[in-house]
Order: C-alpha cells, then sequence, then structure tokens
C-alpha cells in the first residue's frame, strides 16, 4: 500500500501534499516506519542539560493543560528543534499505546524518520500544523490526531516544538489553538526571564561599576544611570535623542556628547535591533597601544554554527564583570578571545595585559604577576618593579596557560583573587586591584585536579563562566577560513588558488596545531606553488605527517574526555564493520540515524 498523494487534493492541505512529496524524495515507505532512532540515557541526559531552560519555563504549563483536559486520552510532547521528544506528559493508558509506534520519551520524529507528522512538519513548516489520521505519511500513526506548533527563543531562533496527541476519534479542530496558546505562554515565560536576568545583570553592573554609565530604551528616554553618571551630569529628564549633539545614540560604536561629557555606545546584547535599552559609557583618554588589545569580536571568521554559539556567548559574557575561563587546543584562537572580551567589556579604555603561565621560570613567575621591591632577590632592579596586576589594574588580566602555573603560585593567586589585593615579593604593603581575570588553558582541569596538580578552589575562582572553543577539524567552515588565510597573504597572486584536491586534504587532515597549523602551512605553500595553484601533494609534504597516520595515532592513545571515547568507539566499529553502517549501528547498539548523526558531529567520515 503506499500513499496517493494526487487523491482527495481538494480536502488535504497542501503543506501535506508537499510534506508526502519530501517523503517519497526520502525514499520512505508508507508501511514501513523507522523506529529506532532513539536516544541512550546519556543522550537524553545532554538533551535535557542542553535544554534545561526550555523544560524548566514549559514543564508547570505542561502539567496545568494536562489537568484542564484530563479525562480525554491524550499525551503532550515536548520536542527539540532536532526531533527528539525531551519530555512526556500524559493519560497512562494512551502513553502505552503511543510507545507501540515509538511516540515517547527519547525517540526522533522527524519527517525523514516518521514520515509526515505534527512535530517533524511543523519544524519544517515553522508554524502551527494539524496533522490527521490517514493525513501521516506512515499507516502505524493513522490512528493519531496530533497538534503542533513551534516554540521560539526571544532571540528568534527554534527552541523546540509543542505537540498534543491523541486518538483519531478524539479529533478537535481546536486542538491547534490550544497548542499555540500554549507555546506563546512558554516563548513569553522565556522572554520574562531573560528581561529579569538581563536587568539583574545591568544592576550588577551599575553597583560594582565605578565610572558613569547610562542607559536609555530606543526611543532615547533614560531608564538609569548609576551614581558616577548622576555626579558628573546631574539628572536627565529630557529624552537623550533631545539633549545630544547631533548623533543617533542607537549606533554602536558612536560616541555621543551629554552636557560636554563625551560617551560610547554599547548594547547590552548581540543585535541592538532586538534590545529594550542600550548603554552609554563615559569615555576616558586611550592608554598606550601597548597595553590594549589588538583584536575584536570583528576580527572572528566563521560559519560554524558551534563556534558561532560561543562568540554569542562570549559576547554576552563580555558586558558582565565576572572571571572567565577559555578551554581548547593550542592554536584554537584563545587569546582572540580574551582581547576581544576585553575589547567589549567596560573595560575596555584600561589595560589588557597578558602572561604566559608556562613561559615564565617557576622561580620568577610570582615576582612577574604581582612585583617585588627593592632587593627582593639578586638581580632585581634598584626600584623594584610592579607586577601584572598592577599593570592591569581597572582593566583585564588574561592569564594563559593557567594549567601549566606551580602550585605554590596557585596558592599565592588565589589569596589575591579573594582579598583583591596584592603584596609584592620581598614587600609588606597591601597593594588593592580591581582587574578581570580571563584564564586559558589547554588541559583538562578536572583531571588535573584529581591528580592534585591544580586547585580545586583556584578552578571555581577563575571559572565564573567557561568557554570551550572547539577544535579545527571538528569545525564546518575549514574552506572559508582557508580562503580567508589565502586572502590575507601579502606575496600570493591571482592564480594563486586551492584545487580541488587540496579542498579535499584541507577538509580530511586533522590539523593537529589547528589555526596556526593552518596558516603556517598555506603560507609555505603559497610560496611552493610558485605562481600556480596549491595542489593536494603540496600540502601533504608540509605536513608533518599523513591524514592516515594522524588519525590513526589518534585513535590508538588514550582518550581525554567522553567525546573522544565515543569518537574512537564508532571509528573502530566502522573499521571492524568495513564501514557497514547498519552492522556499525548493530554492535554499538544506538540507530543508524544515530549513527549518522554522531558521525556528522565528531566529523567521522568511512569509505569502503
Amino acid at each position: 500500500m503506499s500513499v496517493n498523494i494526487n487523491a482527495g487534493k481538494e480536502t488535504i492541505p497542501a503543506f501535506i501534499q508537499e510534506s508526502w512529496k519530501r517523503c517519497h524524495s526520502k525514499g520512505l515507505q508508507p508501511s514501513m516506519m523507522d523506529k529506532e532512532d532513539m536516544l541512550g540515557e546519556f543522550e537524553l541526559a545532554e538533551y535535557h542539560d542542553q535544554y534545561a531552560e526550555l523544560l524548566y519555563h514549559s514543564s508547570p504549563l505542561l502539567e496545568e493543560v494536562y489537568s484542564s483536559i484530563n479525562g480525554l486520552e491524550s499525551i503532550l510532547l515536548l520536542a527539540a528543534p532536532e526531533g527528539y521528544i525531551i519530555e512526556t506528559v500524559g493519560d497512562p493508558a494512551f502513553i502505552r499505546h503511543a510507545d507501540n509506534v515509538s511516540l515517547r520519551k527519547g525517540a526522533n520524529w522527524l519527517e525523514e524518520t516518521k514520515g509526515t507528522n505534527a512535530i517533524g512538519t511543523a519544524i519544517v513548516e515553522k508554524k502551527p500544523v494539524l496533522i490527521h489520521g490517514n493525513q501521516h505519511f506512515h499507516q502505524d500513526n493513522h490512528f493519531l490526531t496530533c497538534a503542533a506548533s513551534p516554540i521560539y527563543h526571544p532571540d528568534g531562533h527554534l527552541l523546540g516544538v509543542l505537540n498534543l496527541s491523541s486518538h483519531q476519534q478524539n479529533y478537535h479542530p481546536f486542538s491547534i489553538s490550544l497548542v499555540q496558546r500554549v507555546a506563546d505562554s512558554i516563548k513569553q515565560a522565556l522572554q520574562l526571564s531573560h528581561t529579569q536576568k538581563r536587568e539583574k545583570n545591568l544592576y550588577f553592573i551599575y553597583d560594582q561599576y565605578p565610572d558613569p554609565l547610562i542607559t536609555i530604551d530606543k526611543e532615547g528616554k533614560v531608564t538609569n544611570l548609576n551614581i558616577a553618571a548622576s555626579n558628573i551630569i546631574g539628572t536627565l529628564k529630557k529624552p537623550i535623542s533631545n539633549i545630544i549633539s547631533g548623533l543617533d545614540p542607537l549606533v554602536l560604536g558612536k560616541r555621543i556628547s551629554i552636557k560636554d561629557q563625551e560617551f560610547a555606545v554599547q548594547t547590552l546584547g548581540e543585535n541592538i535591533e532586538h534590545q529594550s535599552s542600550v548603554i552609554l559609557r563615559l569615555k576616558k583618554q586611550k592608554l598606550n597601544d601597548g597595553l590594549t588589545n589588538r583584536y575584536q569580536f570583528t576580527d572572528m571568521i566563521s560559519n560554524d554554527p558551534q563556534m558561532n554559539q560561543t562568540i554569542s556567548i562570549a559576547k554576552r559574557a563580555a558586558m558582565l564583570d565576572i572571571s572567565l575561563l577559555i578551554t581548547g587546543e593550542s592554536g584554537t584562537g584563545k587569546e582572540l578571545f580574551a582581547q576581544s572580551i576585553h575589547g567589549a567589556s567596560l573595560r575596555s579604555d584600561k589595560p589588557f595585559i597578558a602572561i604566559n603561565c608556562s613561559a615564565i621560570p617557576e622561580n620568577l613567575l610570582e615576582s612577574e604577576l604581582f612585583g617585588y621591591e627593592k632587593g627582593a632577590y639578586t638581580g632585581a632592579k634598584s626600584g623594584g618593579h610592579k607586577g601584572k596586576f598592577e599593570a592591569a589594574d581597572g582593566g583585564t588580566l588574561f592569564l594563559d596557560e593557567i594549567g601549566d602555573m606551580p602550585l605554590s603560585a596557585q596558592a599565592t593567586l588565589l589569596r589575591v583573587l579573594q582579598e583583591r589585593c596584592v603584596t609584592r615579593v620581598g614587600g609588606h604593603a597591601s597593594i588593592p586591584i580591581d582587574v578581570r581575570i580571563i584564564a586559558a588553558t589547554n588541559k583538562d582541569l578536572q583531571k588535573e585536579m584529581e591528580a592534585g596538580e591544580f586547585r580545586a578552589d583556584l578552578f571555581f575562582r577563575l571559572c565564573g563562566l567557561s568557554l570551550k572553543l572547539p577544535n579545527l577539524r571538528s569545525r564546518k567552515d575549514l574552506l572559508l577560513l582557508a580562503e580567508y588565510i589565502l586572502a590575507e597573504i601579502p606575496y600570493k597572486n591571482e592564480y594563486t588558488e586551492l584545487t580541488d584536491d587540496a579542498k579535499s586534504f584541507i577538509l580530511e587532515y586533522y590539523w593537529p596545531g589547528n589555526f596556526r597549523e593552518l596558516q603556517n602551512v598555506l603560507g609555505q605553500a603559497v610560496f611552493l606553488a610558485d605562481n600556480g595553484p596549491i595542489t593536494r601533494g603540496t600540502l601533504r609534504a608540509l605536513c608533518p605527517v599523513s591524514t592516515t597516520l594522524e588519525k590513526r595515532a589518534d585513535a590508538d592513545r588514550e582518550p581525554r574526555n567522553f567525546q573522544e571515547h565515543e569518537t574512537q568507539l564508532i571509528r573502530k566499529a566502522l573499521e571492524r564493520t568495513n564501514g557497514n553502517i547498519s552492522t556499525a549501528a548493530k554492535q554499538l547498539d544506538i540507530g543508524r540515524n544515530t549513527l549518522y548523526r554522531k558521525m556528522g558531529k565528531y566529523g567521522i567520515s568511512y569509505q569502503k
């Protein structure tokens, strides 16, 4: 039996006909439904962590709605944007019936696995949908009547899907209105939560920041100003737009004059068009370039979802005066992030000071960080020397390779962070300091703590927020980065381009040195190409090991975390089965689609 997409067109909505066509084009059969694409217990827990905010705000509403329709055999489902059901509330009898078609927590209900259905089709259509009876593509689902509505995050991206399913005979045309209203209520709860968080963060900034700050709404009306601002410019009763000197106050990066004082415009979020307020910060005279950052967020090149999400989080974190811990392999851009965060922060007109904790001898590290007095040790300057903390006062101190800091220096650093003052080596006076700490490491600090090599109390002091940078081999925009690097090389010419096999090599190679290695290899390749195209052979010759050897070496070493462990298991299963996806999935005890998804996530490819 097959679905006739031409039958009864006058009664079948056009979007359902289009969905059937998509299902046919993907090779789906109405009589055969994939019920294997299920999340394991660990994966489901990961989804719960990822969508914890959505679950927190939706769970009370789901319970409330279910109590209002109690007695009707039905089930309310919450699905992630990837199609996986992450929460269920419903009638026990109907839940058992729905379980026969994998309509349960952990199952994937995208169109490519379950055909035309309310969850999957709502994700495609980006609007509420009602799928009733035999409008479902798969015959197994014809007993259902389902309504689903997308749930959108306050910033506009799809956060999840709310679905109401029941027996076909319980069909009600108003069910789609019900799920849409509940989805809107969840969005409103999220919006209110984000507004409250933003206001809370703003009040935190106002309480902690000593320089003048003003916030205004989009109409130019003052919504708040701190004591420092009121001391300088007094009370502002008129809208800013009526008193500034000829500039739109809502243009980022612009400077405006208020009562002869120059202020800079900064937003509280990524996109000022979606924000209700902006910050005006008093501009102060810039320090010399040797003490300021060179990079900004605008210097970052990315078309990778994971990297873009990390950049988004970093931009929001920049405005909060909290300590940050940036983790990632060498060459992934940790200092680029640190400098960009400083440049977007309220400390941007103060020093940015960086120190590499692994490059300074242990016996000199404390004097470099905290300074020393005259005669503190042999060779000390006659007048003493202020350390990096004092040099960074008011600004940002970037502690690179913090995982290599000796335990003795860790203890002193912890004391400085707690007391917010330093004592120079050989001195007795406490010197107050006001710095923001951004630390970075390529080590697994959890393992370092377990081994007793890193203090847990220091870790939690440094990790006000953690940013994990993706390595180059897992990014989806490798060719974009390569083209950007080539465009920046001054001695390349119009004939210097990557051949198709060179592009393939870039995608296949493991890039253990990450961006630095890619930059170095392409720089040499342009020179060696001698005005011609860059070939695979040229790139291979410049890399220290072949792609195969590098991947094999990585697969043979002990995994450092769960992701590496899972990657090894998948690679070995594919090797044992000679690339047979179905057999490998069975050996790993997961569904085929789950295996495909993990291979894409970890950048695993395998050819027979």
